[in-house]
């Protein structure tokens, strides 16, 4: 007996948690499971043909919104070349409305929700063999489901995880009710057990584990069960591993603000879902939020500078339209996370928001990932337009390379929203979306961009040169570039003033003292020298080393001379 656990996942550096846990809870049964892992890049010939060649006698498949569609179609073809194999799927995107997926795909059935206990009954028949007494629907009706801590840890070798990101469980549900998200439709919470949890961790910390990221849809709901996790984190820090959280920032309190205060910068990243600032949208959406005290949480944390934040918006929501979404989007940014994730709507199936939507004039594509169309408060058009915005964002403010340049030039805007908006359509308008321009083009664009929008301005000439020093500062933060870029001042009359500067560093090496065994020669390679007239308050040289960099930016260590 032959059974395949197929995953289909988006991108090669993730996995799939699920099917680890179901052949983990297979029990006496776990030889006769076997993984495979795909992407919806691969060509479907290929997956399809490397199931074939398997031969399995059953096969499940782990479906989700990004795979639904390319499953689907494998599905189909399986069952036009291996006609006599029983085909079975799982997960969020089967879970709801479980007859209409049968008979789509004709399926042998379906394991809807957590399905461990489910699963080991699959394969306890199939072993067995009293599978033709198995229901079409496997659920918790048919197989009480597993507690949390019951449930094996997988990670028993990390070989197959090399380059990847590790996912991993502490607590299962949410104790929220947020109409737009499946966790609302499951008000039960499950915890693994502190002890358990700070054992595991301590596997992938001494395996040296570049990140792991907590699945927990709110690691923090339950203060007796987080905070000594974070304190576990604190005291067996590695110097490497990152741990990743989705938390709720306005249930932080002092307790938990004295643990991550302590961490090592780089150890932990927080993932926020503000989603929107309007009081009547987080409302209707059976949201419970506290902004100001989120706002105050995210401040406090960020002065801190030892974690990376990141705070998520939605797009589409009732009652916000593109005069609330700005503002929502302004609130948010002025709080400077490290990323802002403007996300679109998606009407899950089997959520609140899908028996709702009427009420809220709400389309949504009928193909996945069922993103919202239009609302009765945001069209079409609005939609596209912060799809833009969204898209520049991401290439300028989320990649974190423009960072001064961007500061700089918010100030020529009414609001962060305004500015992002304007470059989303100076992007538009010259079609340079479609032609995924290089590292160096974007600063170039950007320089494009600022100039034009600073207007003719009686100082026009040091807005500009203030503008191409900014962006030269910001591209060598994060490139040791072999060749000036064409924006950047020339330094030729003047480049004896570095040269001089580097000679005494050769000698007292009190700007690098950790480059004290470098001479002057080794000194030019290890460091790069720009000359700023501007973008200080007195003409000055910076050094930047590329042998350290921040754990949060990216950005390399500078050191900074004055001049005369």
């Amino acid at each position: 007996m032959k059974i395949l656990l197929v995953a289909i996942n988006a991108r090669y550096i993730h996995s799939n948690p699920a099917v680890f846990s179901l052949k983990a809870c297979a029990g006496a049964y776990a030889s006769c499971v076997d993984i495979v892992e795909f992407t919806i890049n691969e060509p479907p010939s290929r997956i399809l043909r490397e199931i074939y060649q398997k031969r399995p006698d059953v096969t499940a498949f782990s479906c989700y919104i990004w795979n639904r569609t390319l499953t689907g179609q494998i599905i189909r073809d399986l069952r036009k070349i291996l006609p006599d194999m029983d085909i079975w799927a799982g997960g969020p995107e089967v879970s709801f409305h479980t007859a209409s997926v049968i008979r789509e795909w004709n399926l042998r059935g379906i394991l809807a929700g957590p399905g461990e206990a489910a699963f080991h009954e699959l394969v306890s028949a199939y072993a067995q063999g009293r599978a033709d007494q198995l229901p079409a629907l496997l659920d918790e009706s048919f197989a009480a489901v597993r507690p949390l801590d019951e449930i094996p840890f997988w990670y028993d070798s990390l070989k197959d995880f090399t380059h990847r990101i590790i996912y991993y469980e502490s607590s299962r549900g949410c104790p929220f009710s947020c109409s737009y998200c499946l966790s609302s439709v499951t008000k039960t919470m499950d915890f693994r057990s502190v002890p358990r949890v700070c054992r595991e961790l301590d596997f992938f910390l001494e395996h040296q584990t570049a990140q792991v990221k907590f699945v927990d849809r709110t690691f923090n709901c339950n203060k007796s069960h987080a905070l000594p996790i974070l304190w576990h984190i604190l005291k067996h820090d590695n110097g490497i591993t990152n741990f990743h959280f989705e938390i709720a920032a306005d249930l932080l309190d002092e307790d938990y603000f004295e643990v991550l205060k302590k961490m090592r910068p780089g150890a932990v990243q927080l993932e926020i879902g503000v989603q929107s600032t309007c009081q009547k949208t987080i409302h209707e959406i059976s949201r419970r939020t506290d902004w100001e005290k989120l706002a105050a949480a995210v401040r406090r944390i960020r002065s801190w500078h030892n974690i990376h934040i990141h705070l998520d918006l939605i797009a589409g929501l009732p009652f916000e339209d593109l005069a609330t979404f700005q503002t929502s989007f302004n609130d948010v940014f002025r709080l400077g996370p490290q990323q802002l994730q403007t996300g679109f709507l998606k009407v899950l199936k089997g959520s609140p928001m899908e028996r709702r939507a009427g009420n809220y004039d709400l389309l949504y594509s009928d193909e996945p990932p069922y993103e919202v169309l239009s609302t009765r408060w945001l069209s079409f058009d609005d939609l596209c337009l912060l799809k833009q915005i969204a898209e520049m964002v991401e290439c300028y403010y989320n990649s974190g390379q423009f960072s001064h340049t961007l500061d700089y030039l918010c100030a020529y805007f009414p609001s962060p929203f305004a500015m992002y908006k304007a470059l989303a359509r100076w992007y538009e308008a010259r079609r340079l979306t479609t032609l995924q321009p290089s590292r160096v083009r974007k600063y170039e664009i950007l320089l494009e961009f600022g100039s034009a929008c600073t207007g003719e301005r009686p100082d026009n000439g040091t807005i500009i040169a203030r503008l191409k020093e900014l962006l030269t500062y910001d591209l060598y933060l994060r490139e040791h570039m072999k060749s000036r870029p064409a924006f950047a001042c020339d330094i030729k009359d003047r480049k004896n003033i570095i040269d001089e500067i580097l000679y005494t560093e050769s000698k007292t090496h009190q700007l690098f003292p950790q480059l004290a065994d470098c001479s002057y020669r080794e000194l030019t390679k290890q460091l790069h020298g720009e000359l700023f007239n501007y973008i200080f308050e007195t003409p000055s040289v910076v050094f930047f080393y590329y042998g350290k960099r921040d754990p949060l930016t990216n950005n390399c260590v500078t050191e900074l001379f004055p001049i005369k």
